[in-house]
């Protein structure tokens, strides 16, 4: 697939070198789709070439450090971009000792007499180790944001960070806010939707990162709750995003997501496999159209699915701020669902996520308690359940989703030890109300969901001689409300509702 590109780089007749990612993957064996290339000189005009010859696109990333960028097309779609940089300084080694960990300081010198292994710091060693060690002890002075950056490498290859690479991170990373907040939420996206995401939000608590970057969550940490949840807030939350993404693999059966496994020394419980079950069955009826809703994009190839795992993470950052303790000792969390909406805002808006991800997990945050609402009043109504769609909008299924994921995580202890048949039976009225929503959207959305309307504002004004007006929007979101309820089924129907309610606001 890059055997022209890397051929064409070849051919160019002067030393020519691929570090960094490539080289790294390569000796896994791991897919790459992007290069790293440096030479001595001409970084941007290289760039330039390698565009023109492939029918790509090139700019300069970095004019003063000789730094450009090519964008090509592939043949089987997609695309691949190479980065061409200027030695940083006068020797290829001094060039890699500016680098962030070993095994991304490696390179290949590319030449017409065969491809050599360049690995001054013994990254090679590392990558079989499965090792992340810093090159320098400046490493992350250099670039604070590769203190991120390594939990990332943790979360997408499975590595472990040196002990003295652990410490260096812990020191520097009060250095992170000097970087850029859209460097800082790129990073922070990888790790949080990563397959196991949630324990590496441990890993970054563990490195002093948290509450730099999410202050929010850590703000969780030590705040108890009262039963049925076992653990912290922090905690907690970080069990959501398990559960979720183990309902995730339900969905994507080919991957990458899986059952949350928990190692011997975590503390956190994973629901039992029955309680797995039932939630698979009610899934699976509905797993091509939930996968269809959690690809739609928010923004810059994000999704549903990635911004979900946020509002799992956001969703009760407005617990420490709205603790009380009753005579009982009953702890309780009153309005938290809204505070925690105004926090998700401002924290995703703060790492320049857009407004249209921003309000999507701000939505998410306030309106997780409504499907647990619905089941306490199972059987629901339509009406009801044209409440919660009214105000959910779009986000309906993430919203069921995420609630189905908090709800396992709270309860995860009692059913896996005590095999409670009281909460094994509110479970299951969970699971029903969840179906319930699901079959409404999918199914019967234009029925009761978003009912067409069957009479406009122009058409009520002047059957009733009223001047526009709130009487007006008032009627009409009545009436739909009674669509949706099955109450109004025709346009003559609608127009007795109409005049009969209209009747009763201007009697």
């Amino acid at each position: 697939m890059l055997d022209p590109i890397i051929g064409l780089i070849r051919d160019a007749g002067r030393p020519t070198w691929l570090v960094g990612g490539y080289v790294r993957d390569s000796l896994l064996g791991r897919p790459t789709h992007d290069l790293d290339v440096i030479v001595p000189e001409g970084g941007v005009r290289l760039a330039r070439r390698l565009a023109d010859r492939f029918r790509g696109a090139s700019f300069v990333l970095d004019a003063e450090r000789d730094v450009g960028r090519a964008i090509l097309p592939l043949e089987q779609g997609g695309s691949v971009e190479v980065d061409v940089a200027r030695l940083r300084a006068p020797a290829l080694l001094d060039d890699l000792a500016y680098r962030d960990f070993t095994v991304n300081a490696m390179a290949i010198e590319l030449s017409r007499d065969g491809d050599n292994l360049i690995d001054p710091f013994d990254g090679q060693a590392d990558l079989e180790r499965k090792l992340l060690r810093a090159v320098t002890e400046g490493t992350f002075v250099d670039d604070p944001l590769r203190t991120l950056r390594g939990v990332r490498m943790v979360a997408e290859l499975g590595f472990r960070i040196e002990d003295a690479t652990f410490n260096l991170i812990r020191r520097d990373a009060r250095l992170l806010p000097s970087v850029s907040p859209e460097r800082i939420r790129d990073e922070l996206m990888r790790i949080v939707v990563a397959p196991d995401g949630w324990r590496h939000l441990g890993l970054l608590r563990e490195l002093a990162l948290l509450p730099v970057v999410l202050p929010e969550s850590a703000a969780q940490v030590g705040v108890t709750q009262s039963h049925p949840h076992y653990q912290d807030v922090f905690e907690h939350s970080r069990s959501v995003l398990a559960h979720l993404q183990g309902l995730y693999a339900f969905l994507y059966t080919e991957g990458p997501y899986r059952l949350p496994e928990i190692h011997a020394d975590e503390e956190m419980m994973i629901a039992p496999p029955d309680a797995w079950e039932d939630a698979r069955a009610v899934l699976e009826p509905y797993a091509q159209e939930l996968r269809d809703h959690l690809c739609l994009p928010l923004a810059a190839g994000r999704t549903r699915r990635d911004l979900l795992c946020w509002a799992a993470l956001a969703h009760d950052w407005g617990k420490p701020a709205k603790r009380t303790v009753e005579d009982t000792g009953r702890v309780r969390f009153f309005d938290h669902d809204h505070w925690g909406a105004l926090l998700a805002e401002a924290r995703l808006a703060a790492l320049k996520f857009s407004g249209d991800e921003v309000a999507y997990v701000a939505r998410l945050t306030d309106l997780h308690m409504r499907p647990g609402e619905l089941t306490h009043q199972y059987p629901f109504s339509r009406r009801a359940q044209y409440r919660f769609f009214r105000a959910s909008d779009s986000t309906g299924p993430d919203i069921v989703l995420l609630s189905l994921a908090d709800y396992l995580a709270t309860v995860a202890k009692i059913l896996t030890e005590q095999g409670d048949a009281a909460e094994a039976e509110r479970w299951g009225l969970r699971l029903k109300a969840a179906r319930d929503l699901f079959d409404a959207y999918f199914n019967h959305r234009a029925e009761q969901v978003t009912p067409p309307p069957l009479l406009n504002g122009k058409q009520v004004m002047a059957a009733l001689d009223i001047a526009p007006g709130p009487l007006v929007g008032e009627l009409l979101d009545g009436l739909r409300e009674a669509q949706a309820a099955g109450e109004v089924l025709t346009e003559e129907q609608a127009w007795a509702w109409v005049r009969e309610h209209a009747l009763a606001r201007l009697a």
